[in-house]
């Protein structure tokens, strides 16, 4: 019987030396490769999430840029649609909409301004005003200061007035 456990025990010794020689792990070269590869794959991931977010602020500072001219060019018409064409005049200087002899609005460096204290929107490049007496009708003409690379945007509205 003792034989038996000699030959056994002998049998296991070898069994797990070799175990412990073909056992192997990473090598220098293979660590690096995968660090490599980490590193690209992490570095294109980082690179479409700045994108992404640039995108993201571009778009919303266009949105709310739109929603404030669109608001702006909707104050103007409703105190315009209340007055008569005649107490409509437009002067030079800024330019500047007086509406039955008072500025009401003009654009004060990049804002437009109500009533001289009142701010209507910001980030205003160009203010223009028209008459055209021949069909009685006003031309509001915003145009937006560009940011984030992107192109200026012109807002525009026209009005008919009866009297």
């Amino acid at each position: 019987m003792h034989e038996w456990k000699r030959g056994y025990r002998s049998v296991q010794k070898k069994i797990l030396k070799n175990s412990l020689r073909n056992e192997s792990g990473m090598t220098l070269v293979e660590l690096l490769a995968t660090i490599a590869l980490l590193s690209v794959v992490l570095s294109l991931v980082g690179a479409v999430h700045l994108f992404g977010q640039k995108q993201f602020l571009a778009q919303s500072d266009a949105a709310g840029q739109s929603n404030d001219f669109a608001y702006a060019l909707s104050v103007i018409s409703k105190e315009v649609r209340k007055e008569s064409f005649s107490s409509l005049e437009v002067s030079e200087e800024g330019p500047v909409l007086s509406i039955g002899g008072v500025k009401r609005f003009r654009q004060q460096g990049e804002e437009l301004v109500k009533n001289e204290n009142q701010v209507l929107t910001d980030g205003v490049a160009d203010f223009t005003v028209e008459l055209n007496a021949a069909d009685k009708s006003v031309t509001i003409e915003l145009i937006s200061i560009p940011k984030y690379n992107n192109q200026s945007k012109k807002y525009q509205t026209k009005i008919y007035l009866r009297s």
